[in-house]
């Protein structure tokens, strides 16, 4: 189930490359650290020895990305890598490549098996599409292998390697409807192998907007969020002493190698996603039990505190529903309250919605929910499916 909104004004959208700064000053860090690079050479040296299972054409994997690096941008309702795989079939059509993590999934080995070559139960899930759009396209899904998650920035930002992945052939099956499809191998059909690849989104500048992602807190730095519900940003300078509603002035990276600045003071955003001219806005965490926005503001789209009287009239709807209570419309994109907010959907086609609680991750529903997500269009044809609420599957 997902439930989908059109704005009357389009969201500007503005992305900073810059370095990733640490705790303890700024420093480039565009590999994982060496604990982590050692894991991943452990994988590597052990998959050099391997060969092709009988039937399997050996595939190589290209270079992957995250939302905010796609374009058009593509936020997916948890985290999806895209890339290509060596071609394999018309060399004028494009073999995509895909990876889609749970939103909490730790650093670590996991076993592809487990998916039992199912996009829809799989957790840890790598699949390609052979001929992608056109009458010849095939599916192929990891029935085999390893996934190691060696280094976590963000849910968004990840490094990671793949080793001995066999990908089977495979048609859609049940549930065949949004937002996540199930697939079933194909008996008898064809074969891909991936000896070993890794891939890294870590972003120049990469953070995590979510409370309590980075300690100790970087001072003179502001993780600004790049999506709608603020699991993936940049960091940039914050040089001055400007909080809340203030006008402000951002200052572009000058090179690849620097950090937007602002004049606001850390923790405020310099914004334009409100008004015409660009205001310090409070960063915080919706999911969090107190997001810590300023008296009279609530903790809005893309990690900000901002009234809901400027919210509203741009198409952001707010219902007094607490989550769990019928909500008097039928769709709002808000309800409950700080700290426990949720969105209203009319899953029964009543007339009035239910306040569903917002959560972050598909493994933080409960048994026999599923995860939907409001998806917010783009411009330039891209979406944001960030803001997940599970809801009792069948509906």
């Amino acid at each position: 189930m997902y439930q989908q909104r059109d704005h009357a004004t389009a969201t500007r959208l503005k992305w900073s490359v810059a370095l990733l700064v640490m705790a303890m000053g700024c420093a480039s860090e565009k590999e994982a650290p060496s604990q982590e690079q050692d894991s991943m050479r452990a994988l590597e040296e052990s998959s050099s020895q391997l060969s092709a299972p009988p039937g399997c054409t050996e595939i190589t994997l290209g270079e992957l990305r995250n939302g905010v690096q796609l374009a058009p941008v593509m936020y997916g309702a948890q985290p999806t890598y895209r890339g290509e795989f060596s071609n394999q079939g018309d060399p004028a059509t494009t073999d995509t490549a895909l990876i889609r993590l749970d939103l909490n999934t730790a650093p670590g080995l996991y076993d592809l098996a487990n998916g039992g070559t199912n996009l829809f139960t799989c957790e840890q899930c790598v699949w390609g599409v052979q001929d992608a759009g056109s009458s010849a396209e095939k599916l192929f899904v990891a029935e085999s292998g390893k996934l190691l998650l060696a280094h976590k920035v963000s849910p968004q930002q990840t490094v990671g390697a793949l080793s001995n992945v066999v990908l089977r052939q495979s048609v859609k099956a049940a549930p065949l409807s949004a937002p996540y499809t199930g697939s079933a191998p194909v008996a008898g059909g064809e074969c891909r192998w991936i000896r070993f690849a890794t891939w890294s989104t870590v972003r120049t500048g990469g953070c995590d907007p979510r409370e309590g992602s980075w300690r100790p807190p970087l001072s003179n730095f502001t993780c600004v969020a790049d999506n709608a519900a603020a699991d993936d940003g940049t960091f940039e300078k914050s040089l001055g002493t400007k909080t809340q509603g203030q006008e402000c002035t951002y200052t572009p990276p000058a090179n690849d190698g620097e950090l937007a600045s602002t004049d606001c003071a850390p923790s405020y955003a310099c914004s334009p996603e409100f008004t015409d001219s660009r205001q310090c806005l409070k960063t915080c965490d919706f999911m969090a039990a107190d997001p810590g926005c300023p008296t009279g503001t609530v903790c809005g789209v893309y990690g900000l505190c901002i009234e809901q009287s400027v919210l509203e009239p741009i198409g952001y709807l707010f219902d007094p529903a607490l989550v769990g209570e019928t909500c008097s419309v039928n769709y709002a994109e808000f309800c409950g309250v700080e700290g426990a907010r949720g969105v209203c959907v009319d899953l029964q086609r009543t007339g009035f919605g239910t306040c569903f609680k917002y959560e972050r991750a598909r493994s933080d529903c409960g048994s026999g929910e599923e995860l939907g997500f409001v998806g917010y269009p783009l411009s330039g044809g891209g979406y944001d499916r960030t803001y997940g609420w599970c809801y009792p599957d069948g509906l």
